[in-house]
């Protein structure tokens, strides 16, 4: 049995670029295969922590990918132009849908980046609320990207 969180995710990254990875089982069930003893609750920690996005394929599925860019600011920007994503402001609020999957990645991008008017980010598997200070509209803090 192997227990090497390093080398665990070096496997899943491994399996994600060679791979048709389309959901956690899928992962779970190659890494298994390959002579580790995984979970869905372990391999959902390592996409989250290793910032696995989901993007859209030919026939209208989602796979999983690793995130080109070793860029937080790169990062947030093509979450945010991924087809599917929405965007949708109140006063000091952006509320972001985001392909399933996406949502912990752009967060930790957000997150990463500091950006002075961001208060506090939510998020969950497909969506994010930026709460931004009071003084701060939604739709001028958007129009950087």
């Amino acid at each position: 049995m192997k227990k090497n969180k390093a080398e665990r995710q070096a496997a899943i990254r491994q399996l994600v670029e060679t791979a048709d990875i389309r959901r956690q089982e899928d992962l779970v069930d190659a890494l298994n295969a390959e002579g580790w003893q995984v979970t869905q609750a372990t391999i959902s920690r390592d996409i989250a922590e290793m910032q696995l996005i989901k993007v859209p394929q030919n026939d209208g599925t989602f796979r999983y990918a690793v995130m080109e860019s070793d860029s937080s600011l790169d990062q947030l920007k093509a979450i945010l132009n991924e087809t599917g994503t929405k965007v949708a402001t109140q006063n000091n609020l952006v509320f972001i849908d985001v392909l399933p999957g996406s949502g912990p990645a752009l967060k930790t991008a957000i997150t990463a980046v500091n950006f002075q008017e961001v208060f506090g980010t939510m998020s969950d598997d497909a969506s994010v609320l930026i709460v931004l200070k009071t003084d701060v509209k939604g739709a001028d803090f958007m129009q950087q990207f």
